[in-house]
């Protein structure tokens, strides 16, 4: 029984500096209610009115006739027809024409459910599932039941913040501030036509407040469970010609406070006691899940032209750990900034064109204690199932991973109205993508789990981790066309061409029909 709980523990342990490696771097369309008050308003406005004028049949019958325009009216706000969306099309579109499954969710809504993070609004979206890893705690959502936040697109105001790597965005905007939202566009299903890559299962775009939307400062803040506390600053003003408006926030909570009765090395605490080897779990204890995060937001409009950037710093905790082990040093700092310059103007209401520039950083920085201080290893080294080795970690069983992603790209669509009812979108983008310096630190050899004297740099002798550059050319076209007033009809392809591994064509057809 020892030899097969410890030769699994083993062969656990062989995959720890894989795993630091790897992950650390280490039709309708549908619409939530716009105002969740109008409903009730307009009752109480129908109920005063019968009420007064019941002795009057033609006064009553004319106040009738109106009370029911006005529910009408108040059911096309609720089913979202009056609403206009970019996400579907990549241009102003009624959501009752848009070519997909999209949800919005507007910023009186967050305000009056009461969500605080970006994750917790996605939880009422249908067919959204979130999900939380019990190792090192990443969230990630589950999609009409496909997990993977790799195949789901995350915006900015239309500014892709997924990681290259990774190919997530959850990490970062996991926990992003709802007190900029003015809000959120969602396609619920494919849209790789029209985006390219990490849009499989979903494309989410977060919009914030532009300068007319705030006029002024808003602040407020918090305290809450779990020793959460948080401040906002949110700003916006005009001046003349120019719109500035931003964010400023910062977020401490100390997380869920689950106790882990036992973990791994309880186990093998449990398989060496006879041997007279001291215990090192630190089990019964909590899991560590605290996560510290600022954020910077400040976009500049000034005519046509427009500057906008964003500045991620978030420090967390393991959750459990890679190895199911509870420890005490563990810290994964993450940074991410971009900055994106633009240009939009329409000339004689039919041609628009909206180049921009941008540049991405992702820095992601991970000491990971996977044991803890003067735990042991039972170790097989010869393969034949027997153990033949116990080694003792007296710091610990850490590694430290830090990888730096660079992305630079451009884009430049084009916009044409053939005539009233049928617009033509043609794009071209390129984006340059870069992962340098890689560096992996760990207090034992990765090839024989040794203990070393202190942490020593890996990346030379263990290149696991290894700087890399992929080119990304793409094009895409799109016609959107009303055909009647209650049938459109859009044809999209998009090419992506990757300098690594080949290319990829992804058509689009959509027929969509509303009364």
């Amino acid at each position: 029984m020892t030899k097969c709980l410890t030769h699994g523990l083993t062969q656990s342990l062989l995959a720890l500096y894989l795993f630091l490696l790897s992950c650390i771097s280490f039709h309708s369309s549908e619409i939530f209610a716009e105002d969740i008050s109008t409903s009730r308003i307009e009752t109480k406005k129908t109920t005063q009115s019968t009420e007064i004028l019941s002795n009057d049949k033609e006064k009553h019958s004319r106040n009738m006739k109106v009370a029911l325009a006005e529910g009408i009216s108040t059911k096309a706000i609720w089913f979202g027809f009056e609403q206009e969306v970019t996400i579907a099309t990549r241009h102003e579109t009624p959501v009752g024409k848009a070519p997909s499954i999209v949800t919005v969710i507007t910023a009186k809504e967050i305000k009056h459910l009461g969500y605080r993070t970006f994750v917790e609004i996605l939880r009422t979206v249908p067919g959204f599932e979130i999900l939380k890893k019990g190792d090192l705690g990443e969230v990630f959502p589950a999609v009409r039941g496909f997990a993977g936040s790799e195949k789901v697109r995350v915006m900015l105001n239309g500014h892709l913040v997924n990681s290259p790597r990774t190919g997530s965005a959850f990490q970062q905007f996991d926990d992003f501030p709802v007190e900029n939202i003015e809000r959120i566009e969602i396609i619920r299903g494919p849209g790789s036509a029209v985006y390219g890559e990490n849009a499989f299962l979903a494309v989410i775009n977060i919009i914030t407040f532009d300068a007319k939307d705030i006029d002024g400062i808003k602040v407020s803040g918090g305290y809450g469970s779990f020793d959460t506390e948080e401040g906002n600053i949110v700003f916006g003003k005009t001046y003349g010609k120019v719109d500035i408006s931003g964010m400023v926030r910062y977020r401490h909570t100390d997380g869920f406070d689950g106790i882990v009765e036992s973990d791994i090395v309880t186990q093998i605490d449990t398989a060496l006691a006879s041997l007279g080897f001291p215990p090192s779990s630190q089990a019964q204890g909590r899991v560590e899940d605290w996560r510290e995060e600022y954020d910077l937001n400040l976009k500049v409009v000034y005519k046509g032209f427009y500057v906008e950037g964003l500045y991620i710093n978030k420090n967390m905790g393991p959750f459990i750990g890679p190895q199911f082990a509870l420890a005490d040093e563990s810290n994964i700092e993450q940074n991410y900034v971009f900055g994106e310059a633009g240009y939009r103007n329409t000339f004689d209401e039919k041609f628009t064109i909206r180049p921009r520039l941008y540049y991405d950083q992702f820095d992601r920085n991970s000491y990971i204690e996977a044991l803890p201080e003067n735990a042991h290893v039972p170790l097989d080294t010869d393969g034949d199932g027997v153990i033949d080795k116990i080694n003792t970690y007296p710091d610990g069983l850490i590694g430290n991973a830090y990888i730096k992603e660079r992305v630079v790209g451009t884009e430049v669509p084009f916009d044409y109205k053939i005539f009233d009812g049928n617009i033509i979108t043609l794009g071209f983008e390129y984006r340059l993508i870069g992962q340098t310096n890689p560096h992996f630190f760990t207090t034992y050899n990765p090839r024989t789990l040794d203990p070393l004297d202190s942490l020593q740099d890996q990346a030379d002798t263990y290149p696991f981790i290894k700087e890399a550059t992929r080119r990304i050319w793409s094009v895409y076209l799109q016609d959107a066309w009303d055909i009647t007033d209650t049938l459109n009809l859009t044809l999209g392809v998009r090419h992506d061409e990757y300098s690594d591994f080949g290319n990829t064509t992804s058509p689009r057809a959509g027929l969509t029909g509303h009364s």
